[in-house]
């Protein structure tokens, strides 16, 4: 590489999340946690369970949804989410499978997230039928979430009301950014869903702007399948692609966004996890404004300032 060209292309190195609990007394909080927000009677757990299969049918068999169901139009489906299994038969596989238990047990297993959530307000981005959801309400939190597919959005309100439990749930894009939420949430958590959406440093920036001073953004995300080290890149995929899935980063490439998007660089901790995908944790050390307004694809919004 010439060093007209290394000017442009200086790699930066972003930590690497390091073990802080252990994994099976992280994994125990997170059963724990989902089985606290349970009714204690089988009986009950039956009815939701019934009542769950009757309003939100799956319309596609949620093991084959990637490769049978990911052709139709992203608002003209409705699959389950992540799996559950109540006990007395009361199972029902998702899409998404484990993935909530996985990711969770990861977050608190590296630091992310805290085991005690109880006094924090949460951002839950993309609950899909809410797995993520009655996690965090489990470890304590005030949990309000957003989702764009509008039947998932249901599906997961439902849910939450036949379990008794308070969320507020909106069927909306990020994108429709509120001012009003400026400064709002202790923790974001965002799983799966950043390769989703065309402009990923806006929604970070978004993001950014929501949390409070000392805030925890936790993303995870599909990544890049090239190197882990090394010029920050990504993939693109695009709708050649089943899965709606726009830009994969790689681990360099996921630092850089959230540098951009208002994160300090050594507040930001990268994890490469045992399936090739990226689990990240950005700390909010401050407010600031937008490093780069050229180019910004939300001009002089109050995104630009965010003081």
């Amino acid at each position: 590489m010439t060093l007209e060209r290394a000017r442009y292309e200086t790699a930066h190195a972003f930590a690497e999340a390091s073990s802080k609990v252990e994994h099976d007394v992280a994994e125990s909080r997170v059963r724990a946690a989902l089985e606290s927000v349970l009714p204690a009677s089988i009986g009950r757990r039956q009815e939701i369970h019934n009542e769950l299969l009757r309003r939100f049918p799956d319309e596609a068999p949620p093991t084959n949804f990637w490769h049978a169901a990911s052709s139709q139009a992203f608002r003209d489906f409705f699959v389950w989410g992540h799996d559950y299994d109540w006990g007395a038969g009361c199972t029902r596989k998702g899409a998404m499978g484990p993935r909530h238990i996985e990711i969770g047990t990861e977050s608190i297993e590296r630091g992310f997230i805290p085991f005690d959530l109880h006094g924090k307000r949460v951002l839950d981005i993309g609950c899909w039928s809410g797995g993520d959801l009655l996690l965090l309400r489990g470890m304590g939190a005030e949990v309000e979430a957003i989702e764009e597919h509008r039947r998932s959005a249901e599906s997961a309100l439902g849910l939450c009301k036949l379990l008794g439990i308070p969320a507020a749930i909106m069927s909306a894009s990020l994108y429709s950014d509120r001012q009003d939420w400026k400064h709002r949430y202790d923790v974001i958590y965002c799983s799966g869903v950043i390769y989703h959406v065309t402009d990923p440093v806006l929604f970070l920036r978004i993001c950014f702007a929501y949390l409070k001073v000392g805030g925890r953004l936790v993303v995870e995300t599909k990544a890049h399948s090239g190197s882990a080290s090394g010029t920050g890149v990504c993939g693109y995929s695009g709708t050649l692609e089943k899965g709606w899935n726009w830009f994969a980063p790689n681990g360099e490439a996921l630092g850089r966004w959230l540098v951009d998007a208002g994160f300090d660089q050594k507040q930001v901790e990268i994890y490469h996890r045992f399936n090739g995908r990226l689990l990240a944790c950005g700390v909010k050390s401050a407010t600031g404004a937008f490093k780069e307004t050229a180019g910004f694809s939300r001009p002089g919004s109050w995104l630009e300032g965010e003081v």
